[in-house]
């Protein structure tokens, strides 16, 4: 069986990484000088910003030079900052370049990782997130080691949900979505997406979110120690 893990969020600590990183560039660029505002209020405007781009850049309409750019520029300019995209510019090469160094992974991740080594399934990682940055903070966390494939929706064309991106991963496997599960913290994007191209899913729903009327993933866990119980995952 291939399980087909999300990195951010699901293995990765996105959140905690991604604020250090963002702590030390706010004060690296002097942001609080030039805006005016503490970190904490920059930051909680440019999560807003980010999500309406990436929401823009899966759907086709933004690139993702602009995405990476336009996620510092809109906040700078926002809180009065002049000629916003030269410090841009700047801020998102430091983004990527440090937000590599992190290594916090989510509770229970390593421990999951290293019992399913172990076990005739082979490991693979499928992401949204910029090739630039996926792999090398894999190999700074310690965790590439355990995987023997990585799928990247750059590489592949498309972008999770669509359900030609599962379809990809597939058919460079060369096998079926009877022979793998998707696990992934993002229900719109990986559970909505596995489940369209016929693959069993295991919603990492470690905030609790409510589902409301929304059809029931394969499985749901809330953390990440249960997979190593799931009768789903055993052999």
């Amino acid at each position: 069986m291939y399980i087909l893990f999300d990195l951010d969020r699901t293995l990765w600590d996105f959140d905690t990484n991604a604020l250090i990183t963002f702590r030390q560039m706010y004060n690296e660029f002097g942001l609080e000088a030039q805006c005016h505002v503490p970190m904490e209020v920059f930051h909680e405007y440019y999560v807003a910003v980010n999500a309406q781009l990436w929401d823009a850049y899966r759907g086709g309409t933004l690139e993702k030079e602009m995405l990476s750019l336009q996620r510092f520029a809109l906040p700078l300019e926002h809180f009065g900052v002049q000629t916003p995209m030269v410090l841009a510019e700047r801020m998102a090469d430091y983004y990527v370049h440090e937000g590599v160094k992190q290594t916090t992974l989510m509770p229970g991740a390593r421990e999951v990782l290293q019992h399913f080594a172990q076990s005739p399934h082979i490991l693979c990682i499928i992401t949204n997130g910029f090739s630039e940055a996926q792999l090398p903070k894999m190999r700074t966390a310690g965790i590439d080691q355990y995987f023997q494939h990585f799928f990247l929706s750059e590489k592949l064309g498309y972008m999770k949900p669509d359900r030609r991106f599962f379809e990809a991963v597939l058919s460079h496997l060369g096998t079926t979505a009877d022979d793998c599960v998707v696990i992934g913290d993002d229900y719109d994007v990986d559970i909505v997406g596995a489940s369209r191209a016929g693959i069993r899913q295991v919603y990492y729903n470690y905030r609790h979110k409510s589902l409301a009327d929304k059809p029931a993933p394969t499985c749901t866990i809330t953390h990440l120690h249960e997979l190593m119980h799931l009768p789903l995952l055993q052999v």
